[in-house]
């Protein structure tokens, strides 16, 4: 026996000689679930557009909400100058 084979003290010939069982592989799609019924694609085309109106009434007002996130941003940004200015302004007594 080698030193760097690992596995020589294994019987490889018994190894191969045993069948392997022919069996349905789980991951491949039976005749059911390739052909949906009728009524399964009508439903799943009405959950699509059901999904799809929903995601651009989300994607809108995302948009919505940033655009008042930023110019509320800039509304305060504007007031904290016109704060510090009166601060910064000379007092005339």
């Amino acid at each position: 026996m080698n030193e760097d084979d690992l596995y020589g003290d294994l019987n490889l010939a018994a190894a191969k000689s045993v069948p392997r069982k022919q069996t349905a592989s789980p991951f491949e799609p039976t005749a059911s679930s390739t052909s949906p019924s009728y009524p399964e694609i009508v439903k799943l085309q009405q959950q699509i557009k059901t999904l799809e109106a929903e995601n651009e009434t989300l994607k809108k007002n995302m948009g919505i909400l940033y655009r008042t996130a930023k110019s509320e941003l800039d509304r305060k940004d504007r007031r904290i100058d016109e704060l510090q200015n009166d601060l910064d302004a000379p007092v005339l007594s």
